[in-house]
């Protein structure tokens, strides 16, 4: 079926996660997929973003690909428009889990990062926080730690989850999936007249909210295992594939 809206993820889908330079002919190329997509005479659904990137990082992207929609940052706890330059909080996002997630954050930097040689926190970000690290497995030893500091504390829960190079800390309840169906209802767009593309876990309640979900070969075993169509492509080549399937013509 014809399909009103495409939404990707960036890291993974767009583009490698590794901190290197892109292939431009592939970005190129899915750039100029993207501007189609814009177009009203475009052959496919218009696109939009659904990232755990921060909204400086998404604005840019929206700019080079001409996304006209409001996108998704922050995996789901930010909602920015390009047309008015305006970002806000997505649904879920409270000053209480807020003040428990910049409590997390101090703790990080004061007490794990120190000691934790090779993993930096990725800046910008306002309602989540990331962490990386090109050695994933020194990730994992910091989640224990972080989860016995929120038990500690009393803090609101956080939920905590890897992509292939970054811990992700989300706010409870605030995550792809209630962001897309927000922006669903806001577009007037159905669940089955949406498509979404994504290759980690964080992507699993983007898959819950979309009529058609697809992911490159890339992505993590749990994302294959519920995707109605798995590229033989991985990242840019695997999008360009799955933007080639009917159910991502424009209905």
């Amino acid at each position: 079926m014809p399909a009103k809206l495409l939404i990707s993820d960036v890291d993974g889908c767009l583009c490698p996660e590794e901190s290197a330079a892109w292939d431009l002919d592939v970005f190129g190329r899915l750039a100029h997929a993207a501007r189609d997509a814009a177009s009203s005479t475009g052959a496919i659904a218009p696109l939009t973003l659904c990232t755990g990137r921060p909204q400086p990082y998404v604005e840019v992207l929206m700019k080079v690909f001409d996304i006209r929609l409001p996108a998704i940052c922050e995996n789901g706890a930010v909602i920015y428009s390009l047309a008015d330059n305006a970002a806000t909080f997505g649904p879920g996002v409270t000053a209480r889990k807020l003040a428990g997630l910049h409590a997390v954050r101090d703790y990080i930097e004061d007490h794990l990062l120190p000691k934790a040689p090779g993993v930096v926190r990725q800046y910008g970000k306002e309602a989540q926080l990331s962490l990386y690290s090109a050695t994933p497995d020194r990730l994992r030893t910091l989640d224990e730690a972080i989860h016995l500091f929120i038990e500690r504390e009393g803090l609101p829960p956080l939920v905590i989850n890897a992509s292939h190079y970054y811990l992700n800390i989300s706010l409870e309840g605030v995550d792809k999936g209630g962001a897309v169906a927000w922006l669903l209802g806001k577009l007037g767009v159905e669940k089955h007249e949406a498509v979404g593309i994504g290759d980690t876990e964080g992507d699993l309640p983007l898959r819950a909210n979309v009529g058609f979900f697809a992911c490159p070969a890339n992505a993590q075993a749990s994302i294959r295992n519920v995707a109605d169509y798995v590229s033989p492509f991985p990242t840019g080549e695997g999008v360009l594939d799955i933007l080639q399937r009917p159910e991502c013509a424009r209905g």
